[in-house]
C-alpha cells in the first residue's frame, strides 16, 4: 500500500477487529470474528497513518 501524501510504501503494522463496522450491514461482519478484519499501515517517511478493510484471503 502506497502512502497517499508522499508515494512511499506504507508499513503494515497490525490486524484489528473493527466491531462497529459491521453493524450498518451485517453482511460485512465475519462470523467468527463479530466485526470486519482491518489493517493498519503507518508511512514511515511522513507517518501517515491508514486503516483498510483486510483482504479476503
Amino acid at each position: 500500500m502506497k502512502c497517499e501524501d508522499c508515494g512511499v510504501e506504507m508499513n503494515h503494522h497490525a490486524d484489528k477487529i473493527d466491531y462497529n463496522a459491521g453493524l450498518d450491514d451485517p453482511d460485512r461482519a465475519d462470523p467468527v470474528y463479530g466485526g470486519v478484519l482491518e489493517e493498519a499501515h503507518t508511512c514511515p517517511a511522513c507517518g501517515r497513518t491508514e486503516v483498510r478493510a483486510a483482504a479476503e484471503s
